[in-house]
């Protein structure tokens, strides 16, 4: 089969990069080994509010919200010698209802109330994101879904790449493609192929997963039950997590990696975690070993060849961005991808993704990794005291000094600000910049800004909608008042057949000095000023990477 783009996983970046080709005219194979009703890993648990702002643009944002958890199940995160043991601590987060009952936006009184998105961050495990994102993808013309079929190796030219295939029932499928997309996780076959190096931490801890089915969990929370719960004992340091709410529960037991997995008992070490005696029964619905790593690909790209997600890194799970950062590069290739293929830009423009994109997944990795290696020092690599567990006087004392510690130490993680809006592209060779630094940022706090490479800041239209609702696929001028005929901008863009928008905005909000910000679909911004550029088609030249290398704009 020939197709322009051809993807190697359809895990939720697979997925979503599928989709957001569509959305520009660009067809679209995704090749996925699994069954296309297979239950994903459980693993990863939260949809971040700048994932569910591209998720809106797609259509697919609503029944994500709308999944996983009950109503009015909290979101709360805890710190507790057991589940059925003392509370340390707790983060408190909303539940649905909560979050969304007044018109509609993010309530008030919770730590990430005030960040200025239209999409607050959502708790859905992958268990339940998976089959959505597959559902909408079916939706989109232009994509072809081919799961239970295995990637076997590609052949690149200079015309594009043939991947060979093969069917669990043993047929061989050649596609044909333009480019190819490695999204195929941690242990990436398109990765390898390409010769590409994961550098970084190779471990950093290890852990025991179990996925549980038992409602029994739900009544032994001493309080309300939270959406996840840290636990620290003598015995055995864990994390548990609220699949749906109910019945299904997610319990991690944290190892050091000097230990082997096989010296952590799975059942006992459940128990500890839990507080539980050996009467107590679950079900077993999954289990996997995993190690954390703090891993990065050399390089994302070789000719024709490009991988996103686990295939590009691997990052311990604080803040729970792996996959957030993953559909991030998806829909930062996507966008470049399709100009190129539908004739908008020069093809150097692709050279623009990695520029953009690996300093940023350099950056935060190292954000999170030094947020859980803080914790890890505090809670695990200490000898925990016996008298945490007491409902004691002395027992009380230490929970009242060590809650203050973990809640400082764990609340930027789980109101991550930074990490959702704070990275910036500080040099690519397709933007306009004008001298100004942007605000520095670090995982808990971020400052918007329109300093060329920052997140365009949000604001919400007098009609109630918003500003991320009327961005263009191409690039949108946010008018702030401005008298300048803007005819020859519209014709520059309309001479390469670049999708250019105009937007009146009769106020000018916070945060936005200057008369003119040009923002590009990604919501990034690519050129501010409060005149128009004198020479247009330069100026749109830069943006199409049409300038060669070295080469003035």
């Amino acid at each position: 089969m020939e197709t322009q783009v051809a993807i190697i996983g359809a895990g939720p970046v697979g997925l979503t990069l599928a989709m957001d080709l569509a959305q520009r005219g660009v067809d679209v194979a995704v090749v996925e080994s699994r069954a296309e009703h297979e239950p994903a890993d459980a693993k990863c648990n939260t949809v971040a509010a700048r994932t569910m702002e591209i998720f809106r643009r797609l259509g697919v944002a609503e029944e994500v919200r709308a999944s996983g958890l009950g109503d009015d199940f909290s979101t709360d995160v805890i710190f507790c010698t057991a589940i059925s043991g003392e509370e340390i601590t707790r983060i408190r987060l909303p539940s649905r209802n909560e979050r969304f009952g007044i018109d509609g936006r993010s309530a008030p009184g919770f730590i990430d109330s005030d960040w200025l998105t239209p999409e607050p961050v959502v708790r859905i495990s992958q268990l339940y994101l998976n089959p959505i994102l597959y559902r909408h993808a079916h939706r989109f013309e232009g994509v072809t879904l081919l799961p239970e079929t295995t990637f076997v190796r590609y052949d690149d030219s200079v015309g594009g790449v043939t991947v060979h295939c093969e069917t669990n029932d043993g047929e061989p499928l050649e596609i044909r493609a333009r480019y190819l997309v490695g999204c195929d996780g941690a242990s990436s076959r398109v990765r390898k192929q390409m010769g590409v190096r994961l550098l970084g931490d190779a471990e950093i801890s290890k852990s025991r997963s179990s996925l549980i089915r038992c409602p029994a969990v739900k009544e032994l929370f001493r309080g309300e039950p939270a959406w996840m719960s840290w636990v620290i004992n003598p015995r055995q340091a864990g994390t548990v997590v609220a699949i749906d709410g109910d019945e299904l529960w997610l319990v991690h037991r944290t190892l050091s990696v000097e230990r082997d997995f096989e010296s952590v008992d799975r059942d006992q070490s459940m128990r500890q975690v839990l507080g539980v005696d050996d009467d107590f029964t679950w079900e077993v619905v999954g289990h996997q070993d995993w190690t954390a790593r703090r891993m990065i690909a050399s390089r994302f790209r070789d000719g024709n060849v490009f991988i996103c997600g686990d295939a590009a890194h691997i990052w311990i799970p604080f803040a729970g961005y792996g996959m957030n950062a993953g559909i991030a590069d998806a829909t930062n290739l996507s966008w470049m991808m399709a100009a190129v293929l539908n004739a908008q830009a020069n093809e150097r423009l692709l050279e623009a993704h990695e520029k953009e994109r690996h300093p940023i997944t350099e950056q935060v990795s190292r954000l999170a990794m030094g947020k859980a290696l803080e914790y890890m020092s505090k809670s695990q690599r200490r000898k925990v005291p016996k008298v945490l567990e007491s409902r004691s006087f002395l027992g009380k004392m230490a929970r009242s000094r060590l809650g203050p510690q973990l809640y400082a130490i764990n609340w930027p993680q789980f109101s991550c600000e930074g990490l959702n809006f704070g990275y910036y592209y500080d040099d690519s060779p397709i933007i306009h910049y004008d001298g100004e630094a942007p605000p520095t940022y670090d995982m808990g706090s971020a400052t918007p800004s329109t300093v060329p490479g920052c997140r365009v800041p949000h604001f919400w239209l007098d009609d109630g909608t918003s500003l991320y609702d009327h961005l263009g696929p191409g690039y949108t001028l946010l008018d702030f008042g401005g008298d300048q005929d803007c005819g020859e901008l519209t014709r520059a863009f309309g001479a390469l057949g670049i999708p250019f928008l105009r937007i009146e905005v009769p106020r000018t909000p916070e945060l936005f000095d200057h008369t003119f910000v040009l923002a590009r679909t990604d919501q990034h911004v690519a050129w501010r000023g409060d005149r128009l550029p004198g020479d247009v088609d330069r100026f749109v030249g830069h943006l199409a990477a049409l300038a060669k290398p070295g080469q003035d704009s």
